[in-house]
């Protein structure tokens, strides 16, 4: 009889907390390595692709998404730079249970003037985008801050998420990026 209280009363805190919410009225999302703490020895992003080559050695740097652990959260974040040939980038497409409606996530920059860097996300039903969102930054921030990315609603449905990240085209210009989730309002 104990051993079947005790079963019950582990099913409900799975039942309760299994799931992460923010509120009452938004549920997490994950991303895979949306925290940017698992990377190989090399040291390349895990679960990411990149245009990133820590062990290149041409005349010009090609580690441009680097680890870093000036974070945000946890060990470590990714810092995006501009090596003066081209913009870093960084994405990721996997696939999701239901459709979010924000990416959140924290960054800090050194925008060079007149430069841009770009958060974007599309999400997917098949191999069809039905809803994206996108976040431009202009100008710098010199501590972590949250930034919300809301994503439309045409669909109702979706079944995957590609998120884009794009470093500036000027010398000096850095992104780090944190502690990415998406968040479904219920």
């Amino acid at each position: 009889m104990k051993t079947i209280n005790l079963l019950i009363i582990i099913l409900i805190a799975i039942t309760l907390f299994g799931c992460k919410k923010d509120t009452a009225n938004q549920q997490i999302i994950s991303i895979p390595n949306g925290d940017f703490e698992v990377w190989d020895n090399m040291p390349n992003l895990l679960f990411w692709h990149t245009n990133s080559c820590p062990v290149c050695d041409p005349p010009w740097e090609t580690y441009i998404v680097v680890k870093v652990t000036d974070a945000s959260n946890g060990l470590f974040a990714v810092k995006l730079i501009y090596n003066n040939v081209y913009s870093s980038l960084l994405y990721n497409k996997f696939s999701i249970s239901s459709h979010p409606a924000q990416l959140t996530g924290y960054i800090k920059s050194n925008i060079a003037t007149g430069d841009t860097v770009i958060i974007n996300i599309d999400l997917f039903s098949g191999n069809n985008i039905v809803d994206n969102g996108i976040w431009y930054g202009t100008s710098s921030i010199a501590n972590y801050a949250k930034i919300e990315i809301p994503i439309s609603q045409n669909s109702s449905s979706a079944d995957s998420a590609l998120i884009k990240i794009v470093g500036g085209k000027k010398l000096n210009t850095e992104l780090f990026i944190d502690n990415f989730v998406l968040i479904k309002n219920n």
